[in-house]
């Protein structure tokens, strides 16, 4: 459990110090490019996004499950993702131009030009990753991915201020890549083996078309508004809608993302050495819960004062899709480590099943409601939300035999938290106005105000966070 703890810390610190970074990054572009350049450059990156998810074919997953790796097999993983990495560069090339005459934007070209360079760099990336994973030697990946974010983060804001626009946003996007690129071959993780071997492929590409298929299909969700509105809407609206779902996927990646490289590890020993996955997924989705669930409750009312005082005046038509898709990952966030299970206990179709009845059910929604405003597609999100959080539970009482009353058990203290800081700040958006208060005003009432609320519930509650809290406390206080 120690190594799990400290794996935890760091990967936590990894992904808080890159969120963090990013958001600086993006607050400084949300105020140096407009909603239609951003939206722009938001069309290329979603369609790029998705075909992220393909090109690595789950071999980095396949390595940290599997319980006896070798030589030749991480050689054959590596083949594997150099294939498809290559393919898919070369398709994202071929691609710039009909897609740029598909939209009616000549610029879309180059941009995915400079984009496809990182798909021949990504097998040299996600293995060695992936073994440091495995090996929960999440300490060293600190280094490389807050390397490269930075990188990223002053060439994009530089390249703008040069006067590059959104070219600036893909070239600094390139060079993140290359700067892990480059790190990982200094550092070269235990057993990285860097000649691709085309053989012993088929058992890792059986897996990673399931895990690949269906973690494309989950990212599909978050980038598919970008490319209907941008088809059926303009670029200022793919702006606003993006930005409206980024502050949102910003909150709630800044949690999960620093605890997600963890937990397929995490569950697939639990698996080989107790077969202990029920009790890991229940913990590991009623601790991260304890932290989202309330901030993204604050976030759905306190939107309008966040987006203002985070990107400017120009964005506050994004404050209203902000506060429905606030909703929606809450509903998200219940189940969000199911894919991580089912890909522990080798149930990798049934991930697939269950993210594409989603998504299938997703794309029409956005088509129906566009004409009715970005709002009414935020609310469509909600719906779609709810049926997710239906399906997924059935799925997990099927597999792990956790039942609804399960989960209303274990996460009861947890919605007395969120009651408790909604009240919270709806005080505190009577007393301070949006209206008339400046927003910087709002939001420092309410960071001063809503944690040691929160952690005051957590103690109140006997919320299973609290403990873990504790007991880092004294742990920390004790060295």
């Amino acid at each position: 459990m120690g190594s799990i703890r400290m794996a935890v810390i760091f990967s936590a610190l990894t992904r808080f110090t890159m969120r963090f970074i990013g958001m600086a990054s993006t607050i400084a572009i949300a105020r140096l490019l407009t909603p239609e350049e951003i939206g722009t450059y938001a069309i290329a990156s979603a369609i790029v996004m998705l075909l992220i998810e393909i090109r690595l074919l789950g071999a980095g997953n396949f390595l940290v499950r599997e319980s006896q790796i070798d030589e030749d097999c991480v050689r054959s993983a590596l083949g594997l993702t150099v294939l498809i990495c290559g393919t898919l560069g070369v398709a994202v090339l071929a691609a710039s131009i009909p897609v740029a005459n598909f939209y009616g934007i000549s610029d879309l070209a180059p941009i995915f030009a400079i984009l496809s360079i990182s798909f021949f760099v990504a097998p040299y990336i996600s293995i060695p990753i992936a073994l440091l994973s495995r090996d929960l030697a999440f300490g060293v990946q600190f280094y490389v991915r807050v390397a490269a974010s930075i990188v990223n983060a002053v060439s994009g804001i530089s390249l703008i201020l040069l006067g590059y626009s959104y070219f600036s946003l893909a070239i600094a996007q390139t060079l993140g890549a290359l700067t892990q690129f480059v790190i990982l071959l200094w550092i070269r993780p235990d057993g990285m083996r860097y000649i691709p071997r085309f053989k012993g492929m088929k058992p890792i590409a059986r897996f990673g078309i399931f895990t690949s298929l269906a973690h494309l299909v989950r990212k599909a969700q978050v980038a598919l508004p970008d490319m209907i509105i941008g088809k059926m809407g303009t670029t200022g609206q793919v702006g606003m809608f993006s930005r409206g779902l980024g502050f949102i996927e910003f909150l709630s990646q800044t949690v999960f993302s620093s605890i997600q490289p963890v937990v397929l590890p995490y569950m697939a020993k639990s698996r080989r050495e107790a077969g202990r996955v029920r009790e890991a997924y229940l913990k590991a989705s009623v601790l991260t819960g304890a932290i989202l669930i309330p901030v993204l409750g604050v976030a759905s009312l306190s939107s309008l004062p966040a987006i203002r005082f985070m990107f400017g005046d120009q964005w506050d038509a994004a404050a209203s899709v902000a506060s429905w898709l606030a909703i929606w990952a809450m509903l998200r966030s219940v189940h969000w480590f199911a894919s991580d299970m089912l890909m522990a206990i080798g149930r990798e179709g049934l991930m697939l099943v269950r993210e594409s009845l989603t998504f299938v059910l997703l794309i029409p929604t956005i088509i129906f409601l566009y004409p009715d405003g970005l709002e009414s597609i935020a609310k469509g999100f909600v719906l779609v939300g709810v049926v997710d959080l239906l399906l997924t539970t059935l799925v997990v009482n099927q597999i792990l035999r956790i039942g609804l009353m399960d989960f209303v058990r274990a996460w009861l203290s947890t919605l007395m938290v969120l009651a408790c800081c909604l009240g919270v700040t709806l005080v505190v958006l009577v007393v301070f106005p949006v209206a008339t208060y400046p927003a910087w005003l709002v939001i420092g009432v309410e960071a001063l105000v809503l944690p040691p609320v929160w952690l005051g519930m957590l103690m109140l509650t006997r919320n299973p966070l609290y403990s873990e809290i504790r007991l880092g406390y004294q742990k920390l206080r004790g060295r």
